[in-house]
This record gives C-alpha cells, structure tokens and sequence, in this order.
C-alpha cells in the first residue's frame, strides 16, 4: 500500500511519497520544484483558488480583492468558528482546510503517477489544554482529509514523528528531548533514543501549547504595532459619559495572522465605521483610518510578512526599525531587543512551562536529558534557545532538519505501516 507522509504545518507544508516497496520520495509541491509550499490560500474569485508562493503573487497583482487566508490550522480547535463567507458561500474550516489538502493530494498525484488515498498526518501534540477541543481539531482534520479525497486517514503526533527522524541511526543509548517549535505549535518529546526496534514504552513524556511563531509575531503586533492601527483608540458616544476603547476582541483578531482577515466582516466592519465618527482626537482618528486602509485593502499579510522579517533582524540586532508604507498607511517604529524580549517573556514562559509538562510525566529532570533537538522554523528565536540552554546547558542543544524532520518521521511512520 502507498502513503502520503503530509506535514500540515501553520506556517509550512511539506508532502512526501511512500511507495508500496516502501521507498520514500520528497514531493516537490510548488510549480519551482520546491519541498515546501507555504500554507497559504487565496480567492479573487468564486471557485478560483491560489496557494502557496502563488497565493502571494496573485493577491498582490490583484490588489488583494477576494480572500486571503494564512494560519488556517489555528482556526481548527475553536469551538466559536463556524466559519466564513467566501463570495456569498459559508465555508466551515474542514471545507477551507480540504482545499488546501486537496490541493496538495493533487500535486502529489501529478508527481507520482500516483492516485493515494492512504495519508498518515501530522498533529501536534495537542491542538487545545482542552480535551474536547483536542478532539474537535483532530475531527475536523479528519473530515477535511475525507473532502479532500483521502479514505484512510492515521494521525501521528509531530514531535514523535520528529523524533523518528532523528533516531533513525542511533547505535548508542541516549534520552533526547525533541523540541518542534513551529508556526503555530510549540511541542515536545521526551523519549529513549536506542538500536532496535521501538515501541510506545519509549516515549517517556509529550507535551505542547498552542502558542510558537506565529504567537510571537503576535506580541509584536500588539505592542509596537497594532497602537498605529487604533488599538489606543479612545472614542465617546454622543450624549454618554463614559470614555470608550478599542474593544479587546478586535484587537485580538488584529494581533492574530489567522484572524486578522475576519475584520472585513459585516458586523465587525460596520461596528468600526461607526465608532470612528466619535474619536477623541486627531490622532486616534488618523490611526483609525490607517485601520479601515489594512482591512479594506487586506493588507494583514504583508504587515504581519514586514513583522516576522524585523523579528529576524532582531535576532542579529540590537535595534531595528519597523517600517511599512502603503496610500493611507505611514508606519515607522523603533523596537530594540531588549524591548521585545520583554514583551516575548510572557508567552515563552508559557512555552517553557508546557516543556516541563513532560518532566511531571516521566519523573525525570533535564539533567538526566542526553541532548536537546532543536526542529521547527520558530526554534531559531535567540530568546528561547537562552532559556532552553539555562534549563539544560546550551553544549545539549543540536538543531536537526529544521524544517524536514516532522515530515521525515511521518514517512517512517508509514513505511512501518506498509
């Protein structure tokens, strides 16, 4: 039986082909002939879809009408996202995630020669700290894989699969804790790393949160950014007394890249136009209309693409200014390193205490942990390898396939199943 080993990543994807003889092949997924199709989705019209590399030469060439969707895989534990409108049709997120699977399932096919309809598929460790959100996530993949055409569908957690990877020529007894810090997850692994076959008694213990790249450039937004887009924004209703914000669930959709193209609904939308009437001052009104230009143009994508670049620089630069300009849009701040590690303390905290989890599990200490494998684009961040390297010693911490490793294990995985 032939497999595809599919990493459906929030940031990234990457597909590969597990032949009946049990060969694996990477599938090329973009047109370029590379691994990696970033998991973007975008519509400028009904039934017409774009992805990956693509998505974003499309949406720029048509100034961005239609809808532009990243980090969908945030969306699948929400028990509150019925979904949206995409040109007059509501699409729940099994439907949204189906086309982006299908999609690949169909550049795969074209590559192989192939028709699979066997996937083995990457989750994290845990979608949601709540079991019943666990479930719906992972049940809403398995219907998005069923739309997509797939009719055996097996979930491998990532940081097992990460950790097949990387144990795959191992000839000396060793405990390695796996660290996956992705796009949308941050997970973790502790296990035995030994010759020989494997079994469930070597994972010692598995944890994860839902908080990693895109969390982080969250943060940014919200601190040094989001202020040029309202989220100060102080407003008074005509014959009232109180002095009004910018509501806390609006700024959440802002600092968030999967949800920051659900402004452009209705409600929402009338809701701003409606306070804007009422501003306060000049400025707050200025910062309202560069608001009401990043929803109407769609332009939460290339913000949150200008974003992620300066927190790279920021990891080789002790400040970096923040600079985005567009007609109606004059952004221009400054954000040192010490600033923004500041702000990131609250959510790598989260993050470090999610690792710990494991410890509780197997009754072990990081001393007794051999190595640190470092894998995931997120892993990069100068911040947590800081404190990953206080918790451990940073002589145990090894990067390994940043960004193939889950991929790789997915298709030992089911080259075990064959």
């Amino acid at each position: 039986m032939s497999y595809y080993a599919i990493d459906f990543g929030t940031s990234n994807s990457l597909l590969s082909y597990v032949k009946d003889d049990g060969t694996i092949i990477s599938v090329p997924l973009e047109k370029d002939g590379a691994l990696v199709l970033r998991s973007l989705l975008y519509t400028p019209e009904h039934n017409v879809w774009h992805f990956g590399k693509e998505a974003i030469k499309e949406y720029i060439n048509t100034d961005g009408e239609g809808r532009f969707f990243r980090s969908v895989k945030k969306f699948l534990p929400e028990t509150n996202y019925s979904g949206t409108t995409v040109f007059n049709k509501t699409m729940n997120i099994s439907e949204i995630v189906a086309v982006f699977m299908g999609e690949m399932r169909k550049r795969a096919n074209a590559f192989t020669k192939d028709n699979v309809d066997k996937i083995v598929l990457g989750r994290p460790a845990l979608y949601s700290l709540n079991p019943e959100e666990d479930k719906l996530a992972q049940d809403r993949m398995q219907k998005a894989c069923e739309l997509a055409g797939f009719k055996e569908v097996i979930f491998c957690p990532e940081p097992i699969a990460a950790g097949l990877d990387y144990n795959g020529d191992s000839k000396k007894d060793r405990i390695v804790m796996i660290a996956d810090f992705g796009g949308g997850t941050s997970d973790f692994t502790l296990m035995k790393v030994h010759s020989g076959a494997y079994s469930k008694d070597d994972i010692l213990g598995l944890s994860g949160i839902f908080k990693a790249g895109d969390a982080l450039d969250g943060v940014m937004m919200k601190d040094f950014i989001a202020p040029h887009f309202g989220s100060r924004f102080e407003y008074k209703i005509p014959g009232g007394n109180n002095i009004l914000t910018f509501p806390r669930q609006l700024l959440v959709k802002i600092c968030s890249p999967a949800h920051i193209t659900h402004l452009r609904e209705r409600d929402t939308w009338e809701f701003l136009q409606h306070i804007k009437k009422f501003a306060l001052s000049d400025v707050g009104e200025k910062h309202m209309h560069q608001l009401f230009t990043l929803v109407e143009c769609q332009l939460g994508f290339p913000v949150f693409d200008e974003i992620e670049k300066t927190k790279v620089k920021l990891g080789k630069n002790l400040e970096v200014d923040f600079l985005y300009k567009y007609p109606g849009i004059d952004i221009s701040e400054k954000i040192t390193t010490n600033n923004f590690e500041e702000s990131l303390a609250p959510t790598v905290g989260d993050i470090m205490n999610s690792m710990k989890e494991v410890f509780v599990q197997s009754g072990l200490e990081p001393k007794d942990v051999d190595q640190v494998c470092l894998t995931g684009g997120t892993s990069q961040l100068p911040l947590i390898r800081q404190q990953l390297g206080e918790v451990f010693g940073s002589q145990k911490l090894v990067e390994y396939n940043i960004y193939q490793s889950v991929v790789n294990g997915l298709a030992q995985y089911a080259k075990k199943l064959g």
